[in-house]
This record gives C-alpha cells, structure tokens and sequence, in this order.
C-alpha cells in the first residue's frame, strides 16, 4: 500500500483476507465482523474502509481486472464465450456482482473500473454487432445489468453457475441478445 505506514499497511491486508474468507463463508461483511475476524479493532478497520461498500469494493478489484482481460481477449464467435465467462464471474461471487450492479460506486478506483469494464462491453458489442451478432438497440449497461441480474438469480435459487438449469437461463438470456439474423 503507497503511502502507508508499515503496520498500517499490514493491518489493511490482514483486514482484506478476514474479508475475504468471511464472505467466502457466506456471512455479511459487517465491519465489526470483519474487525474480530482480522483480530484488530473496529476502529482500526474504519481508518482503512469508511463503509462496508468500500470494503466490498476493494475485495473485488482483481476480478474487475480479471473481465477486462476476458473481454479485450475474444477468441472464435466474440460475444458469447465473453459473456459466458463474464455471467461465471458474476455467479460465482457475491461482492462481485453487487458492486457490479451498483448505482453509485463507494470508491472513485472502484467508478473506475466499473467505467473501463463498461468500455470493455462497449466495444465487444460493436464488434458484435459487425459481426451481426446482436440487436443495434442494445447497451453495454444493459448487458451488464442482465448479467448482474442473471448472475443474482441463479445464486438466489443456489444453483451452480455450471448446473443444467443455469446455463439454460444463460442461453436464454443470450438468445435474447442476438439480432434476428445470427
């Protein structure tokens, strides 16, 4: 961490991984729980993360990173493989999705992300779309809404983003994509 102090820096990572592993356990990332779980005090971890939503924002940074490769990386048909990927992501972890689909990022680094991810969708659609894959009429924020939202049901009725029914809804929701003559 640039800038910090050497213990504060630790205590920041130490903060991060209790994070992680307790919303890995599928608990709520409530600070003080954070806090007990990384052995330091409240206060220790507001100095660091002035809300949960920062937090949250900040433990799923590398898997904004890790879209932006899928999405710059198209590989055979453009779109679909990249949303495949991109509603597994989303499925597969909670923070991700909710920071994802929120309104107003905590973090200008988290704003962003979230704008170059945008970006990112933005520019595979047109491709897409010369490609006569997709309708004109649709958006990367629609798109990403769609899988945001997509990503949330299928965790909602705990299916695995891999199950049968879930990648059915996928398709679903990728059939609805395509313009007519794809």
């Amino acid at each position: 961490m640039e800038g910090l102090r050497k213990d504060a820096a630790r205590n920041r990572a130490r903060i991060v991984d209790a994070a992680r592993e307790v919303a890995a356990q599928g608990e709520p990332l409530a600070l003080n729980a954070v806090a007990r779980a990384a052995e330091v005090g409240v206060g220790t971890v507001y100095r660091h993360f002035a809300s949960v939503e920062e937090l949250e924002e900040v433990l799923v940074w590398d898997r904004f990173e890790e879209l932006g490769e899928i999405l710059r990386t198209p590989t055979g048909p453009v779109l679909e493989p990249a949303l495949r990927a991109h509603f597994t992501l989303l499925a597969a972890d909670e923070v991700f999705e909710k920071v994802t689909a929120r309104a107003t990022p905590a973090l200008p680094q988290t704003a962003a992300m979230r704008q170059d991810l945008i970006e990112e969708l933005a520019a595979l659609l047109e491709r897409a779309r010369s490609a006569g894959e997709v309708h004109r009429g649709i958006d990367a924020p629609t798109v990403l809404l769609l899988m945001c939202g997509l990503a949330h049901a299928v965790r909602s009725a705990r299916l695995s983003p891999q199950s049968a029914p879930a990648q059915e809804l996928l398709q679903v929701v990728l059939r609805g994509l395509r313009s007519a003559g794809a």
